[in-house]
Formats: C-alpha cells, structure tokens, sequence
C-alpha cells in the first residue's frame, strides 16, 4: 500500500509556492526598479523646467544679474536648489542657494553647453536653439543651459537617497520574505495533514488489511466504514440500553407514585397559587371527596395513581378551616407545621381528627413553589386514647365505689329487715292506719336504692365479656319487644331496617346497652308531639382498610341542648325527674367494651341521633333487610 502520495501532492503544492514567491519577488523588483527610472526622469524634467523659469526671469543685462537677485527669483518661484550663472569663459558671475549643501564651483562650471553652442555658431552662422543637459556630479543632480546674452544657468541640487542601498533592502526584505513563507508553508503543511497522520496512523490499528494496491486515501476510507459501521452498531446496542433504562425508569416511577398513592397517610399537593394539583387515595377518602357532590366532578374514580383535582385548596379544605390558614401561611410566608391536630367535619357529619404537617417546596427557602400537606386520620387514635382514659376512670371509679357502694348495700339490706320486721308486727286490722303506708314507701325507697346500687356496681366493676357469634337485628327486636308495651303504650312508631351484621359479642351486655338507648328515645318523645317515631338503623362500613357495623338510633323528641351535650355520659348526670343519670354510661360502657364507641350524630329540635360503632373482627354477611 502507498502511503506518501498525500505527502508527495503536499511538498509539490509547496515547491509551487515557492516558484510563484519567487516569481511575485522578481516582478516586485522589476516593477520598483522601473518606479525608480520613471522618478528621476521627472526629477529631470522638473529641474528642466525650473531652469527653463529661471532663464525666463533673468535680465539681458549681465550686471542686473546679481547673486541676490537670482535668490530672490529662487525664493519666488519656490525652488529648493542652488544657482549659479557663468559666462561664456566659465567665470562665475552669481551664485544663490535655498539649500543647506551646495557643491562647488568647479562641480557647478558647466561642460557642454558652451561646446555645444559655440558646434552649432559655426555650423550654422546663428545662435543655437536652448537646450538643457543633466548630468550628476559630486552627489549632486545638475541641470545647465544656456541663458540671456552668452551665459549659462546651472541648477544643482542635492540627490535624496542612494539608490543602491534602497535596493540592497528592498532584496534583503525579499529574500526574508521568502525564508519566512517557505518556513510557514512548511508549517502550514505540517499541521494541515497531521490530522491526516493521525487517521492514517489509526487506521494502520483497524481490523482492515490493505492490500500493496490500496492507496492510503483508499484504505482510509475503507476504515472510516468499517468504523461507522461498527458506531452504528454501537449505536443500535446504545439505543437498546436507552430503552430498558427508560423502561426501567417508567418503572421506578410508576412504582414511586403507586407507593405515593397507597400510602396509608394523605398526601395533597398545592402549587402557588393555590390550586391542588394532585392528592392520593387516601387524602381522597380522608375528605370523602367520592361522596361530596360539589367536588365528584373533579375527584375522579381512583385507580391506583395520584388523582389531579385542579381545585383550590380553600374548596377542598372548606370542612376544615384551620386547615386552611396553615396553608395560607405556608404559601405566603414559607412557614412549616409539624404534627399539628385539626378538626374534619365529614359529609356525613361525624368529627374526624387529622394529625397534619404543612410544609413548603422550594429550590430556596425565599422562593415558593406550593406546598405539601401531609396527613393521617387520627379519629381511631384519639378513640382509643378516649376510651382508654375512661376505662381507667371507670376502673378507678369502680374500685373506690365498690367499697362504698358494698357497705351502702349492706345498710340498705339492714334497713329493709327492720322495715319488714315492723311490717310483719302491725295488725290486719290496721293496714289502713299511717303507720303502715309509711313502711310501705319506706320499703319502697329502699328496694329503689337496692336497685341503684345494683346497678352502679355492675357500672363500676370490671365485667367479662361472655363472646358468642350474634346477630344485631334479633338483638333490636329482643329490646323492642321488651320495651314494646311502652311503645305502644305511647303511642310510638318503630322502624328498624338496613343490614345488621354477624359478630362475636356479648349479647346480654348488648341488650341491656340498646335497651337503655331505646328506652331513652321513647321518654325523649312528647306525648303530645304530632311526629312520634324511633327509627333504627343498620349499616356496615368500610373505613381506613378496617369494617365496622354501625346501629343508628334516631327519635323524634325534643333532643339534647348544647350545653348538656358533653355531658350525657358522665355518670349520675341527668335532666330527668325520675332518673339516675347511669344508664347512657352504661351503655358507653358496654360499647368501649366491645372495641366500639357511641356518640350523638346530631341533636336538634327535630330529635337526637345516637351511632353505635362496633368493629368487625373479620368479614360476616349483611342480614337481609325483612
């Protein structure tokens, strides 16, 4: 394989630059050499000409023809020279110089003017015609010519420059000139193909075998496509490493926002200017979005994925308004909330608890972009927390009263002997008389008192639950058959329906708990109110992953005032004439105890609603509605 045959082209690109310097040097100086004839032909024609001036100017008398005078024609006519005028002898009759040299006179006598005139006198007979002759003489350019009446003008004036070291110079610069581009070109060569080299060189390390045919502009290119095809493939193994990558990363996205979307706290994304850009399920479910009507067209079905609502957050957190202000405050001041507890009314009426932490995003802590609201349902927790702190109250209280309430009993039983014992010593014929109605109501208040008692300790003490598999509908209709003559007794309508769950529970406990709810429900009526109804309801729910039976208990009476509300169910806490304030602590007591709660729904003018909840322990099947 030849591998010169750039290099050859490149050294004969530069002997022809070389040769065409050369040549571009030989015009150069041919061309100044020419400049400098064509020059001092017009110097000599100018000085002719000033001379030729001066001839004119002088007098025809030789004795006007002062050395001041010709100064004075020089200074006049602008001429830097020096002049002289001879006579036809050679004798100097005036000299004048505007000059800083001047020659001598023997340089300044004229040598042909006066042969030359006196040639023609002879020949002729007349005077000769003027001419002017140049010569140079002594460094000095010198112009002589005949003048008025047999004398002769010389003009002389110094030579400005050596013409021979001007050319010295002008070769010397040449021949440098020459070095220089020869060594640039060389250069130029050099680094125009040592990219070249280098691909040569690099394409020597190639798989491809040249052949002693191949130039090297040849085996280059074959190179180059044996490379590009190998890039090409490259790029094909590239591409498909790119794909799995972003194949792997849609993964590892779509994987980040499931977890973000199931994750078992709620998670709300606000932007700056306040609109909610995306909420996971759970948030969802926090704020029952699916069964708000005025936001179900902007909370679409989840399906596994952070739901984009575009809504305010002002909308979205209308149930909660301290919700709200926090993050206001996030968005305009970048302030954070850690652990904060806020309060949800959900569209179904019931309090939630929300545990929340607001905080702000951003590159800076001075520049915005939105917030992020975290939050779990803390409803469950605090629940727990309440129930548990009653328990420890009942406990308490149980075991403090059930000393007291031992020895009042005991007391009582004493009383209701001797009472008896009086009894029994009266006379038939005196049943009649005062004494004995005393007895009997004293008997009376003490069976009474028995009872209290009794009931305050099974209140207080700590009661087993005895488990058995139940079912709530046969329970309610146990209750409402036991307290239907009073029922009907006043005149009450009683509904039960929707679904009643199976679980394990204690069922007299649960009778005795649904009694008193329902027994308060017929007294809470007015007998002479016109709607006269108990409605009890059942329900099974699906809340925070967990299933709970809910039994509504709703009447018509005249409900619980405000300032009474929280205190229902504190014990020996009554409104009643005839009560004793135990019975709705009971049955708060009996629903702690099976995991649940109780709490009034609502209460107004129109009648009380009381929700029992009870957890599922595992799933059971609805009792169809009858």
């Amino acid at each position: 394989m030849r591998f010169s045959g750039v290099e050859s082209k490149a050294r004969l690109v530069m002997a022809l630059f070389v040769v065409a310097l050369l040549l571009t040097i030989g015009l150069s100086l041919t061309l100044y050499s020419q400049a400098r004839r064509e020059l001092a032909n017009q110097r000599v024609r100018q000085m002719e000409l000033e001379a030729s001036l001066l001839v004119s100017r002088l007098s025809d008398k030789q004795t006007e023809n002062s050395s001041n005078h010709l100064k004075q024609q020089l200074e006049r006519s602008h001429i830097s020279a020096t002049v002289a005028l001879f006579s036809v002898d050679r004798k100097l009759i005036a000299l004048a110089s505007t000059t800083d040299r001047m020659p001598d006179v023997q340089a300044l006598s004229p040598k042909v003017v006066f042969s030359d005139a006196v040639l023609s006198k002879e020949d002729t007979g007349t005077d000769p015609p003027t001419t002017v002759h140049f010569r140079n003489e002594a460094g000095f350019e010198i112009v002589e010519t005949l003048a008025q009446g047999s004398t002769a003008l010389v003009l002389a004036r110094p030579v400005s420059e050596a013409s021979s070291p001007i050319i010295f110079y002008v070769a010397s610069y040449q021949v440098i000139a020459l070095i220089l581009g020869i060594g640039l070109v060389f250069l130029l060569v050099r680094w125009l193909l040592r990219p070249y080299r280098r691909m040569v060189e690099a394409a020597r390390g190639s798989p491809v075998r040249a052949s002693s045919a191949m130039s090297e502009s040849e085996f280059v290119v074959e190179t180059f496509q044996a490379l590009v095809e190998q890039l090409k493939a490259k790029e094909r193994e590239l591409a498909h490493l790119h794909e799995t990558e972003r194949n792997r990363a849609e993964r590892s996205e779509h994987f980040s926002e499931r977890l973000i979307a199931n994750m078992p706290s709620g998670l709300v994304a606000i932007d700056a200017a306040g609109t909610v850009t995306s909420a996971n399920a759970r948030a969802i479910e926090i704020f029952s979005l699916a069964e708000t009507s005025q936001l179900s067209t902007v909370a679409p079905p989840f399906d596994g994925k952070l739901q984009a609502l575009s809504i305010d957050y002002r909308v979205l957190f209308e149930s909660a308004p301290k919700m709200a202000e926090m993050i206001a405050r996030c968005l305009s001041d970048g302030i954070s909330f850690r652990r904060e507890e806020v309060e949800v009314i959900a569209p179904d009426g019931r309090l939630r608890h929300i545990g929340l932490s607001v905080s702000p995003i951003g590159h800076t802590p001075n520049s915005q972009e939105g917030a992020l609201c975290l939050m779990t349902d803390l409803t469950e927790v605090i629940e727990l927390r309440e129930r548990m702190k009653l328990q420890e109250s009942l406990a308490n209280l149980g075991e403090m009263a059930a000393g007291l309430a031992h020895e009042f009993k005991n007391s009582l039983a004493t009383i209701q002997g001797y009472v008896q014992l009086l009894d029994a010593q009266i006379e038939p014929a005196d049943a009649n008389d005062d004494r004995r109605q005393s007895l009997d109501a004293t008997l009376n208040e003490v069976r009474l008192l028995a009872r209290l008692i009794t009931d305050f300790l099974n209140f207080a003490r700590p009661q087993q639950l005895n488990l058995s598999r139940i079912n709530l509908r046969s329970i309610i209709e146990d209750c409402a058959g036991e307290i239907g003559a009073r029922i009907s007794q006043a005149g009450i309508e009683l509904r039960i329906k929707g679904n009643f769950a199976d679980f394990e529970g204690d069922e007299s406990m649960l009778r005795r708990a649904f009694v008193n709810l329902m027994r308060n429900a017929v007294e809470a009526i007015d007998s002479q109110a016109p709607d006269k109804l108990i409605e009890v309801t059942g329900t099974i729910v699906n809340s925070t992953g967990r299933r709970y039976a809910h039994v509504r208990i709703r009447d018509t009476g005249s409900g619980i005032s405000p300032e009474d509300m929280h205190r229902i169910f504190i014990p020996f806490y009554t409104t009643k004439s005839r009560g004793y304030g135990i019975g709705l602590a009971i049955v708060q007591k009996i629903i702690v105890a099976h995991g649940g709660n109780v709490t009034v729904e609502s209460s107004d003018s129109s009648g009380t609603i009381f929700d029992c909840r009870l957890p599922l322990l595992w799933p059971s099947q609805p009792v169809e509605q009858k």
